[in-house]
């Protein structure tokens, strides 16, 4: 069980009876200017998930914004509000970093939803709905200005990082490409620091930098390396010097400065190896017999070659429909097959594997009413279109179950209406 986060950096609306409500978190209220944080909307539902058709951005003045890709309901889990059980699920999340010191209200984020009422009726007979909408409270942030004097050459890394300058070689011809990397590894603000770009010797000819940044994904915070890659031919032989770069950040742990150095590199560039001129393949000594043998024992060879990829295509190409039939009657097989998605877990998680496939992008963060008009886009049919949101509905019911009956076998009738739409998917895919 989880309970709400302190008042200090957390906030939630007053839960009223059974209805969802919405939480708003932060993992740290008072950072310095440049580090990055991560705000945090969650929803608390009790029995039936909440469908959610339109969202009300929050105000973020004075904040650097970057919206994660949290899909929602995926990670739905139980929690005890005020006594009462509910489930709680990720709705939306935000990485923000503060841009001007100062207190910094973020407010404004809202959900109009739709709650299913339960219905004792047959199970195919359409259930009722009520709308809702609910607002998330508002969380206040106070941004500390950096400890005075600041770096001139800082250039916005908070947090705590390494540096590293790397070669893919460290010997050359001339002409020959160079490969350069300076990393910064760490953990803190690599979605908005710049890195300082390398000096490299006149003669050597180079590319514009290009910038790459990794990340590890469970990480709350930015966590991974970012990379300045820089491709440079050397025009002249000798030995060269990339000196060591250097770089300022800020530690918010130890609230103080620090400079980092990268290890210089010393590359020897050769000459470039000269072509050979005035070979001949056949020897100038010899008779004309001689000359004659050779060349008949070329085309012997080249004869040979030829038959022997003829009969390497023809086997490949036997090959490969033998492999296309087998894999169609597999496929075939697999779209008839009734024992598709033996829990309601799978059989969603193929469903948005299929919309993905076509086209749609990322179904599982849409609303509602976003995946109709995408369904639309991509030449669904009708019916399709209203049964798809209500197949989701049903199994999000079974997996976000307080009761706890999310791994029960699903009802047999929704096996074949998902067949059926796995049908209508497979055809669509192609736009208006």
């Amino acid at each position: 069980m989880v309970a709400l986060c302190a008042p200090a950096i957390a906030g939630a609306s007053e839960p009223q009876g059974n209805k969802p409500f919405l939480a708003s978190s932060i993992n740290n209220n008072h950072p310095f200017v440049g580090q990055e944080i991560l705000l945090t909307y969650r929803l608390y539902f009790r029995d039936i998930a909440p469908k959610i058709s339109r969202e009300t951005t929050p105000s973020l003045q004075g904040l650097w914004v970057k919206e994660t890709g949290a899909e929602r309901f995926i990670k739905s889990i139980p929690a005890t509000v005020k006594g009462k059980d509910f489930r709680s699920a990720v709705v939306k999340q935000f990485k923000l970093v503060p841009i001007e010191s100062g207190k910094i209200t973020v407010s404004g984020y809202s959900m109009l939803c739709t709650l299913p009422q339960e219905n004792s009726a047959a199970v195919k007979k359409e259930p009722t709905e009520n709308s809702l909408r609910i607002t998330a409270p508002p969380i206040a942030i106070t941004a500390h200005a950096l400890p005075e004097p600041v770096p001139e050459k800082l250039s916005g890394a908070v947090g705590t990082f390494s540096l590293n300058l790397l070669a893919d070689k460290m010997r050359l011809k001339i002409g020959e490409p160079l490969s350069l990397k300076l990393v910064l590894t760490g953990t803190g603000s690599l979605l908005t620091l710049e890195l300082p770009g390398m000096q490299l010797p006149e003669s050597f000819r180079q590319n514009p930098p290009e910038k790459t940044t990794t990340l590890i994904k469970e990480s709350e915070t930015s966590s991974g390396s970012t990379t300045l890659t820089t491709l440079a031919w050397p025009q002249s032989e000798g030995d060269f010097q990339i000196p060591s770069v250097t770089f300022v950040v800020f530690n918010p742990e130890t609230q103080q400065f620090s400079t980092l150095h990268s290890k210089s590199l010393a590359i020897r560039v050769d000459a470039a190896a000269r072509k050979a001129t005035g070979e001949r393949e056949v020897p100038l000594s010899g008779s004309s017999e001689n000359t004659n043998t050779v060349t008949s024992l070329y085309s012997g060879v080249t004869i040979a070659c030829i038959a022997l990829i003829s009969s390497a295509i023809i086997v490949l190409i036997r090959k490969k429909r033998l492999t296309d039939a087998q894999t169609k009657g597999s496929e075939d097989m697999t779209e008839l097959s009734p024992e598709i998605g033996k829990s309601a877990k799978v059989m969603k998680k193929q469903l948005l594997a299929l919309l993905s496939e076509s086209g749609i992008k990322s179904p599982g963060s849409m609303t509602r009413m976003e995946l109709q008009e995408a369904l639309q886009e991509i030449n669904i049919p009708d019916e399709a279109r209203s049964e798809l949101p209500a197949i989701l509905d049903s199994l999000d019911k079974i997996l976000y179950s307080p009761t706890g009956e999310n791994e029960s076998r699903i009802p047999d009738w929704m096996t074949k209406k998902v067949n059926a739409l796995r049908h209508d998917l497979k055809k669509g895919g192609s736009p208006l």
